[in-house]
């Protein structure tokens, strides 16, 4: 019985505590396990409904938030993230509420009494409204088309791209212009759309196998559906629709523009300038074709076109009829801006979803217009001629000025030229010698004689290539010698490279070898047992197996080694291209100066047309703006 106090004393206290403890903080909960997502599925994650009374103004909490914890603003404790910025995004709020309340509170002054202009200043008013009166051409239109062939060749890039289009249209005020989208496969939910996130973990058994038995192209990428909801899928049967339903339908007020981001392709050897481009589900579009179709839009409509595919410049013949200078020009009034020649691939098409590391046509053409880049930052704008406006032809020569990639830009007038006029006077030319002008004139002359596009590439290429010669078939040879001098650079890297390529094939064979030779079944990625080797305990043994004596980290120095020689060969190219870019500018001068002597004054005043439509502006009321 002595114990029995005792005893009533220890459950007494036992029950006040356990009925005063405090409860659990937030930090002591302990969050439940997500669920696993099934491939390619990612699911949100949800919280329990938050306790705490915030003012009633604000609405519900967030309902899916991050699973971190942080310290909230105001007096509300810690809680995730997400939470977080959005009581901070309300507490701003009602500050800014505040703010007003105050003002409004304030008096206003009175506005002083307006005084009356002078009866001249009143007249020049008068005269100004009516000479702008009825100036306002209507917004453009835009066919904004692209994508990949397949979810394989539908890179995040291209998708990217059309959401930069849409800022830049923002930047200058033309967001209410009719646009119709066509993209990859629409808005079919299968996902179409490749990306490659860095942060993505790949296993090293993973890495390892692709390294030595397989292939390690597209082991990083991932895939999901693109965000766009394009107006239909990139298909011949969506631009015939488009083309019958508005394009055919514009009138010689409206104006047009196309834009195409996506894949290309080669002419046949009979027909190198007749390229094609590629839409959904591998459907091939060729050049010709795409001129015969834009037929049905009318001929006073103008039509300005970017592209940047893979050999885009032989989408440069659709200024003649079907696409075939043989015919002569269209009647259509045509101009377009390509990313390369018609026998060289472009760069930029990316799974990376870095937009930083983009480098490609548009990127630059885009910021050149708008004056700032896809991340947002200001870009010094190319007014070369002072007009206080960037056209079409200023943000093509800041394409190639700017531009680091293995690209040489074109535009229609470049096929225009090529086709009608000639660098040097023909024998049977009945034109004296002295209305050419020679390759081989004083460079200063060819700067004269240069539009200020070209006058403004020709400078800022030779200041970059470090050309100094002053006659212009020196300073020619000068670019042509440059060119030659890297081609030998990398030709030895590219023998560096061999040898580098050569000590990896080695280890690689041998160590193939020694994974086939312990497990036979690897021969079939799907054997049951060869798939059980990516598991974590029989994995262990295959690295084990790989890092005997560092053979594996040999590999992979080898591998890192081949690397860095690519990389210098591309820079060497990336300075190459820029002598041919060079060269080309140079040659599109002079062939300009000889046209109408070459070809004539009709097919010069021609010529006069495309330069004039080249010339227009997003932001300004010519034709083709």
């Amino acid at each position: 019985m002595k114990h029995l106090p005792i005893t009533l004393l220890s459950i007494f206290l036992l029950t006040f505590v356990k009925g005063y403890a405090c409860p659990p903080t937030e930090e002591s909960i302990e969050p439940k396990e997500a669920p696993k997502p099934a491939a390619g599925e990612i699911l949100p994650v949800k919280k329990p409904e938050d306790s705490r009374r915030f003012p009633q103004h604000w609405g519900q909490p967030p309902k899916i938030q991050t699973r971190d914890m942080v310290k909230l603003p105001g007096k509300w404790g810690r809680g995730s993230s997400t939470l977080a910025k959005w009581i901070a995004e309300n507490l701003k709020r009602d500050a800014e509420e505040d703010r007003k309340s105050v003002q409004e509170l304030k008096p206003k002054p009175k506005p002083p009494a307006r005084s009356e202009p002078p009866a001249e200043a009143k007249e020049k008013l008068v005269e100004k409204k009516q000479a702008t009166k009825g100036s306002g051409a209507p917004l453009p239109h835009f066919l904004v088309w692209g994508g990949g062939y397949s979810a394989s060749g539908n890179q995040v890039s291209l998708e990217k791209n059309v959401l930069y289009f849409r800022r830049v249209l923002g930047e200058l005020n033309l967001l209410k212009s009719p646009r119709h989208l066509l993209f990859a496969d629409g808005r079919d939910k299968g996902r179409d759309l490749q990306f490659m996130d860095p942060a993505f973990d790949i296993p090293e058994i993973n890495r390892a196998f692709a390294e030595l038995l397989g292939s390690t192209k597209g082991i990083a990428n991932q895939y999901r559906s693109n965000g766009l909801a394009p107006n239909g899928p990139s298909s011949l049967a969506e631009i015939d629709k488009w083309l019958n339903a508005t394009a055919s339908k514009l009138t010689k007020e409206d104006r047009l523009m196309i834009y195409f981001t996506g894949h290309g392709g080669k002419g046949d050897k009979k027909t190198p300038q007749n390229t094609n481009l590629y839409m959904w589900n591998n459907q091939k579009f060729k050049m010709n074709d795409f001129s015969k179709r834009l037929d049905k839009i009318p001929a006073e409509v103008p039509v300005v076109m970017v592209m940047v595919q893979c050999y885009s410049g032989g989408f440069a013949n659709f200024i003649f009829k079907e696409g075939d200078p043989k015919k002569g020009m269209a009647d259509h009034s045509r101009a377009g801006f390509f990313a390369t020649v018609h026998d060289r691939v472009a760069a930029g098409c990316t799974p990376d979803i870095r937009e930083e590391n983009y480098q490609e046509y548009s990127t630059n053409f885009w910021e050149a217009l708008c004056g700032k880049n896809r991340l947002g930052a200001k870009v010094e704008k190319p007014d070369f001629n002072g007009d206080g406006k960037i056209s079409y032809a200023e943000a093509h020569a800041h394409v190639i000025i700017s531009s680091e990639t293995i690209d040489i830009p074109i535009k229609t007038s470049d096929a225009f030229l090529r086709h009608y006029s000639k660098t040097s006077r023909p024998k049977d030319a009945k034109t004296p010698a002295d209305a050419w002008m020679k390759p081989d004139a004083d460079y200063a002359g060819i700067l004269k004689q240069a539009s200020p596009e070209d006058h403004a590439v020709l400078e800022a290429l030779s200041r970059k290539l470090g050309l100094k010669e002053k006659q212009a078939d020196k300073r020619s040879k000068e670019a042509r010698d440059l060119m030659a001098e890297l081609e030998k650079q990398r030709k030895a890297l590219a023998d560096q490279k061999k040898k580098s390529d050569t000590e990896r094939n080695k280890i690689k064979a041998k160590l193939a070898g020694e994974i086939r030779k312990r497990w036979p079944e690897v021969s079939n990625p799907f054997h049951p047992n060869a798939r059980m080797l990516l598991e974590p305990t029989q994995s262990e043994q295959v690295m084990a197996l790989l890092k005997k004596e560092g053979a594996w980290n040999k590999y992979l120095k080898a591998k890192s080694a081949s690397a860095a020689f690519e990389k210098k060969r591309f820079e060497l190219d990336k300075r190459k291209v820029k002598c041919m870019r060079f060269l080309r500018v140079m040659e599109n001068v002079v062939l300009e100066k000889n046209l109408e002597v070459a070809a004539g004054a009709e097919i010069s005043a021609r010529y006069k047309k495309l330069r004039a439509l080249e010339n227009g502006s997003l932001s300004s009321n010519e034709p083709g703006a």
